[in-house]
């Protein structure tokens, strides 16, 4: 199994508990549309900005989506909850030999969530060994 989808699958498996559970009560409300595709940026105080693009599916409040950089040297996926105006949840990160060194993460995200989707992040932590620096101080910024 790839790394890819190992980490996607530890991502899920942490909100399981919220999302897709059959025990579960299904939430009520009112919830920030976040489904299709999204582009924008990913920022890190470490590491150039690069331009990537976000495909969430969402049911209910339950948001899942994979995103990918332009140059296809990082890519990732998202985990979380929307309410009716941000989102919470978690943002994992894959980088290639030739994105900076071989390296996999994760990081506890949020923020707002309308036309426009920013959240970030302080830290991520290093799910295995990790070639070269982990972006820090992340911010990512995307629009329809």
């Amino acid at each position: 199994m790839s790394r890819t989808l190992l980490l996607i699958a530890a991502l899920f498996a942490c909100l399981s508990s919220a999302c897709g559970s059959s025990s579960a009560p299904s939430p009520t409300g009112v919830f920030a549309n976040l489904s299709g595709t999204w582009t924008g940026t990913f920022e890190s105080a470490n590491f150039s900005t690069r331009t990537i693009t976000l495909t969430v599916v969402q049911t209910g409040n339950c948001v899942d989506g994979a995103w990918i950089s332009s140059a296809s040297e990082w890519h990732g996926a998202i985990s979380g909850l929307a309410t009716a105006d941000s989102f919470s949840g978690f943002l994992s990160f894959e980088r290639s030999g030739s994105g900076g060194g071989q390296c996999d993460a994760t990081a506890s995200i949020a923020g707002p969530a309308s036309a426009t989707l920013r959240f970030g992040a302080d830290s991520m932590t290093a799910v295995g060994p990790c070639d070269g620096d982990l972006p820090k101080g992340v911010v990512v910024t995307l629009h329809r």
